[in-house]
């Protein structure tokens, strides 16, 4: 919570501001007496600024509504009642200077109360100058990160190209030569797998519908791979099926679940996707391998950071004994 709410610049404000509020008056004046009142009144000051700092943090956080700077200065305002209650802050009144002038209670209330309320007003237009610059910094490097990952994806798919376009038309023509319905059913199948990834490759966004048809094709090549051992059933509501989702994100949680798990004729691994509410659920059953080496996770990650960059939404991972579960939010 510290670090949310920057309480080291926060402290680095408050007693650069309590040190100046102390000793600029007493330089000015050449006052070097009463040392005492001075560092207490450096100390009252850290505290009040300082406790200011945090509690606007709090409501920028936690509250979003035009009352919130009013809200915040008047909570500001009882904290430092408090602090200066505490310190027994008996002394310290702008006109402390004349010891022979003697202060009505409801003159001192109201000098420490305007007091106060300065003190809420200078911090708070701090924290939130400080916080636009903070908000502004941290979206540049997003924007950064995300030009990053796009350049290296480009790259990926640059080294992992050997002319798609060639092994594309090259399988058409497989097709056409083969007699065989399942050899041209495969082919067929792979044709528009390679026809899905040369047309997505460089965008951005896809439609479910778009996103599930590949994934039906996919699904075909591994079951024939896998023949039994491999059980895939996919059930999305046609509401969901003009939504868009970010590309080859189901084919990289299906791969997972095929990677990363035993696939036997014995014990079949079950994979299930479905909709539920505003996400896509991929659900598998969880039978590490224990022959491979454990998952980095790089994949999940890596399809983690695309959501939180693109539509700033994250996936959520779950798992059990015996399931494992991820679902990816839909775009609006």
């Amino acid at each position: 919570m510290l670090r949310q709410y920057n309480s080291k610049a926060g402290l680095i404000f408050a007693v650069t501001i309590s040190t100046t509020a102390t000793l600029l008056p007493r330089l000015i004046r050449l006052d070097a007496d009463r040392l005492s009142l001075a560092l207490l009144n450096f100390i009252y000051l850290t505290c009040a600024f300082f406790f200011c700092w945090m509690i606007h943090h709090a409501f920028l956080l936690k509250i979003r509504h035009r009352l919130t700077p009013l809200l915040s200065i008047c909570c500001c305002v009882a904290g430092i009642a408090v602090i200066t209650w505490a310190l027994n802050i008996t002394r310290l009144t702008p006109l402390n200077r004349f010891p022979d002038l003697e202060l009505r209670r409801g003159q001192v209330l109201f000098v420490r109360m305007f007091r106060a309320v300065i003190i809420g007003a200078i911090s708070w237009i701090a924290v939130y100058y400080f916080r636009l610059i903070s908000l502004f910094q941290k979206s540049r490097l997003e924007n950064e990160y995300l030009k990053q990952g796009n350049l290296q994806a480009q790259l990926a798919s640059l080294r992992q190209q050997i002319s798609p376009h060639f092994l594309f038309n090259s399988l058409n023509t497989l097709s056409s030569l083969s007699k065989e319905t399942a050899v041209k059913e495969y082919i067929l199948k792979m044709s528009e797998v390679y026809r899905y990834v040369l047309q997505y490759q460089d965008q951005r966004e896809t439609t479910v519908a778009a996103e599930l048809a590949f994934i039906r094709s996919y699904v075909y090549i591994l079951e024939a791979r896998f023949e039994e051992g491999l059980h895939i059933r996919i059930h999305v509501g046609a509401h969901v099926l003009d939504r868009r989702i970010l590309p080859f994100a189901l084919q990289l949680l299906v791969e997972n679940a095929v990677k990363h798990n035993i696939i036997s004729y014995t014990a079949p691994l079950s994979l299930f996707i479905y909709d539920r509410g505003e996400r896509l659920v991929v659900e598998n059953d969880l039978r590490p391998r224990t022959t491979m080496e454990a998952a980095s996770g790089t994949g999940l990650h890596n399809l983690s950071q695309r959501y939180l960059l693109t539509t700033g939404k994250d996936i959520c991972i779950s798992r059990d004994e015996s399931r494992f579960k991820v679902e990816i939010p839909l775009i609006s």
